[in-house]
């Protein structure tokens, strides 16, 4: 970076003794700097577009020791929070209410580390399995804004329909299996 800058700076300094006959005082040195901010600045929006720019072979780039030592730095730091946040608690220092929600914070944060960790370079079945348990997790739960069916209306004097069970298909109520699925009503 900094041989952009002073190659920057050294252009537009050339540019302006040169084609702008300027001489060597306040105006030039403010030319240079000119010219190495906008060096600094193209390099800096050119980091920031290549990645978009280019489709790499792998979204995400391969995790270093370096990265891998950061994540048990961090998983040790969150598993000490916990811990004092327990004794703080032991200790009366921290409601009730409180105390649950740090250490669940904590706790689900330590947990998303220590599958980070056990993954390694293997990204895509973490992905993976997050998404599972996403799905599931999002299958259990009842959608809040989903619509309840309704039971069906029957007239006074028609006979009721039967209703299969397994997928909730009105049949005739004459039927012994369900017009839809096949299951025996």
């Amino acid at each position: 970076m900094w041989a952009i800058a002073l190659l920057g700076a050294v252009a537009a300094a050339a540019y302006a003794g040169l084609i702008e006959k300027m001489r060597f005082g306040p105006p030039l040195v403010m030319f240079g700097l000119g010219g190495m901010t906008l060096a600094l600045t193209a390099a800096a929006l050119y980091r920031v577009i290549d990645p978009l720019a280019h489709e790499r072979g792998a979204a995400l780039a391969p995790r270093t020791g370096r990265h891998l030592k950061e994540l048990e730095r961090e998983k040790q730091l969150v598993l000490k929070a916990i811990k004092e946040i327990e004794l703080d608690y032991q200790m009366r220092k921290i409601a009730d209410r409180d105390y649950r929600e740090m250490v669940e914070r904590y706790r689900t944060r330590a947990m998303r580390l220590i599958s980070e960790i056990e993954a390694g370079d293997d990204y895509r079945a973490l992905i993976e399995r997050e998404v599972a348990l996403r799905l599931k997790v999002q299958a259990a739960e009842p959608a809040a804004g989903a619509p309840v069916a309704a039971p069906p209306v029957v007239a006074k004097n028609e006979p009721a329909r039967r209703v299969c069970g397994a997928c909730s298909t009105g049949n005739d109520p004459d039927a012994q299996f369900c017009k839809t699925c096949g299951q025996r009503l």
